[in-house]
């Protein structure tokens, strides 16, 4: 009697499961790959969230540089009207005009002395010098038979008498009394422009107009910084959904593989 049982466990075992266990491995088997699609399914929907969550951090990184753009562009426009209006305020037109009206007085007794100066003799006499001299130079070029210290020499007098002119013009202009006042009234005139300037600076940049152009920029500024804070952590994100979404594809894939593997096995025992 014992002998009929063993041979019985034995004819069993050698038939393999019974369908029932069969049936319920290939099952798990299916539940494994179709919850891998459904992981699969989510990482992707994810990944697609996160490419839109980048579009749009993006878009209104753009919208956040165009405004801070703008704000600077204020600053600047504010700045000018402000700068005219004080400018105009503490005399700063005025000034420039005299500055200029000195310089324009300088300029035409200064033309009228040098005019002056070479009608003279000594300089009519220094410039037909200089005439001279410049002929004499270029033959002193050609000349081959000098050493080079004798040319040095004879160039460094030529040189002399050709700034001749120049220094006449240049000797009488400086030490002329009425240039000399002229050249002072340039010079105050242009401190006081100087000094009106700063003046205008200083409370330009204390324009209420300009302070709150100001202060707009550095609103725009933060919020330009926190888009594009918001941008790289929503590239962040994305470079984690994408890791997610290539994990849980090779998972689905293995699973599939294994379930068809399986499948394929099962066929082959029956």
């Amino acid at each position: 009697m014992r002998c009929v049982i063993c041979f019985l466990v034995l004819a069993a075992l050698s038939l393999g499961p019974a369908p029932a266990v069969a049936q319920n491995q290939k099952s798990a088997k299916n539940q494994t790959s179709q919850q891998a699609k459904q992981e699969l399914d989510a990482a992707k929907d994810k990944l697609k969230d996160a490419n839109q969550d980048l579009n749009k951090a993006e878009k209104d990184a753009d919208k956040a540089e165009s405004a801070h753009q703008s704000a600077l562009g204020k600053i600047q426009k504010a700045r000018q009207a402000a700068l005219a209006e004080h400018g105009k305020k503490l005399g700063l037109p005025t000034a420039v005009a005299q500055h200029a009206a000195a310089q324009r007085a300088f300029a035409t007794a200064h033309a009228a002395l040098v005019k002056e100066i070479r009608a003279g003799a000594d300089h009519q006499a220094a410039a037909k010098a200089a005439e001279e001299a410049s002929a004499g130079m270029q033959k002193l070029r050609d000349d081959t038979a000098l050493s080079g210290e004798k040319k040095l020499q004879l160039t460094s007098e030529l040189a002399k008498i050709l700034r001749r002119p120049v220094e006449l013009e240049r000797e009488r202009t400086e030490a002329d009394s009425n240039l000399q006042q002229l050249r002072f009234k340039i010079a105050e005139a242009g401190k006081q422009v100087v000094a009106i300037q700063g003046q205008t600076a200083k409370a330009a940049e204390n324009d209420s107009d300009v302070k709150a152009a100001q202060q707009a920029e550095r609103d725009t500024a933060g919020k330009l910084k926190s888009a594009h804070a918001d941008v790289e952590k929503q590239k962040k994100d994305v470079a984690a959904a994408q890791k997610k979404a290539a994990t849980e594809s090779e998972q689905f894939q293995k699973a599939q593989s294994q379930t068809t593997a399986k499948n394929k096995k099962g066929k082959n025992d029956k």
